[in-house]
């Protein structure tokens, strides 16, 4: 086959309301398909509309000045429809072949495809699918694993391609197609920022959750070791963001890793903005964070009941929660707790005491998220199949996951408006304590993180203080 030009495309959402502007990741998982793509001599470009915040013919333009032979759209739950008029464009317009695929393509096949005119879908990983494709220009689609495409008006899904077992044999991201680091946001308490992902999947079953059952696949240590000493020494990175969703599944490995970070002297600041599982800790592992740089994780709670933990087939009890917090508070390591308003089996009364659990537990930080019902996902079918949905999120979801608003779908008494007040009442007593905004003053170390704070407490507090049922300043 001739030598094929691809280019990729991370999306803005330009009509997108309550989005967590401050922060912007490079798109990795992009640099991981162009990095491959790049070893079998494929000639790529990234495009991150999303840190540049293009509009339509602004992306347009940029990939008609590239006249690519194929285009590779990343596809997330709030740009649906950006890429929906994207990809219809560049077939319309300019007659390229579109290939989705990304985080939020799996359960969205039949509108993803049916509307954006997409010549296919990668389900699952994209590096060895996304090459066969490009490998085939795109033809003989019927004997390619793990894409989805539409034939004759119908919706045909192959069967899936097998994950990759050998995650070390995956080139490192192609760091040198991204803008420069230096323009990417976050809260960082060191400048640049990289992010990198050190274990792919998940063995644990949250019914809210895409990643749930998709298998664990660590790397080795020494990979891992190996893309960071390049981060540091070629791109001048300060800070590494890790966004595994199991980091320390295995706590030798974790311990390895961390032993072999603090042996290299950094001095870098290391953050786990994605979360780390409350009961794979062990006191001795969070010291060895701490020697290694970590300043700030997650942790995974959802909710202050356990039944409605056990539901969520969270695998997870709230005791662990308690002992972990106390770890990372004697090691003055920040951490935010991660909640969830109207799981399946909420009640007011359950989710007041999600609020008595937040301050008792007391993180320093917590985010009171709306429970989304993410097509692909074992809550959207069950939802789905039993007439809950308020508004079908296959569709997007205009709003962003930062927004205070109600929520998608109603369940038995539970009505979105009371899933709305609880949000705002949690917020409320959470951080509107002296001490509690003390402490967020005092967590605070350096310019970047007080603007991050500002830019995200800002459109909170007035979602907030916006009385039900009235427009915020976002028009929502």
């Amino acid at each position: 086959m001739a030598k094929a030009k691809v280019m990729l495309v991370s999306p803005y959402s330009y009509t997108a309301k309550e989005i967590n502007e401050p922060t912007q990741f490079p798109p990795v998982g992009l640099a991981y398909v162009a990095a491959y793509l790049e070893s079998k001599g494929v000639e790529c470009s990234i495009l991150d509309a999303n840190l540049y915040k293009l509009g339509h013919e602004e992306m347009f333009s940029k990939v008609e000045a590239y006249n690519p032979d194929i285009v590779g759209i990343s596809v997330n739950i709030v740009f649906i429809k950006e890429v929906i008029r994207l990809s219809k464009d560049i077939k319309k317009r300019l007659n390229k072949t579109v290939i989705l695929g990304g985080p939020s393509s799996l359960g969205n096949l039949d509108y993803l495809l049916g509307n954006s005119l997409a010549d296919c879908m990668v389900r699952g990983e994209g590096e060895h699918v996304f090459w066969n494709v490009v490998s085939n220009n795109a033809k003989n689609l019927e004997d390619i694993k793990g894409i989805s495409f539409m034939k004759d008006g119908i919706v045909v899904s192959n069967p899936k391609e097998e994950l990759i077992k050998d995650v070390d044999a995956i080139p490192f991201p192609a760091y040198h197609l991204l803008p420069d680091l230096k323009l990417y946001r976050s809260r960082s308490r060191k400048h640049p920022v990289a992010t990198i992902v050190t274990s792919r999947g998940c063995p644990y079953s949250c019914v809210f959750c895409l990643s749930a059952n998709t298998g664990w696949r660590p790397r080795s240590p020494e990979n891992v070791l190996k893309e960071m000493e390049m981060l540091v020494e070629k791109y001048g990175v300060k800070q590494i963001d890790i966004l595994d969703d199991n980091f320390t599944l295995e706590f030798k490995r974790a311990e390895k890793i961390l032993d072999m970070i603090i042996e290299k002297k950094w001095k870098i600041a290391i953050s786990f903005p994605n979360g780390v599982r409350a009961d794979r800790l062990t006191e001795n592992l969070v010291h060895k964070m701490k020697l290694a740089g970590v300043y700030r994780v997650g942790i995974g709670i959802e909710s202050g009941r356990q039944s409605i933990v056990d539901g969520i087939k969270k695998s997870l009890k709230l005791e662990h929660v308690r002992e972990c917090i106390k770890w990372f508070r004697k090691e003055s390591i920040i951490v935010c707790g991660f909640f969830m308003f109207g799981l399946p089996g909420e009640d007011m009364a359950s989710m007041e005491e999600t609020i008595q659990f937040a301050n008792e537990v007391d993180p320093h930080y917590a985010n009171f998220g709306v429970t989304v019902p993410l097509p692909g996902t074992q809550l959207y079918k069950t939802l789905k199949d039993g007439g809950h949905l308020i508004e079908d999120t296959q569709e997007g979801i205009t709003t962003g996951y930062y927004s205070i608003k109600g929520g998608h779908y109603s369940m038995g008494d539970l009505k979105p408006e009371d899933v709305l007040t609880i949000q705002k009442k949690a917020y409320k007593k959470f951080y509107f304590r002296p001490k509690k905004m003390l402490e967020l003053a005092l967590t605070i170390r350096s310019l970047r993180e007080l603007k991050w704070t500002i830019g995200m407490s800002m459109p909170l507090l007035k979602g907030i203080f916006t009385p039900n049922g009235k427009k915020n300043a976002s028009g929502h």
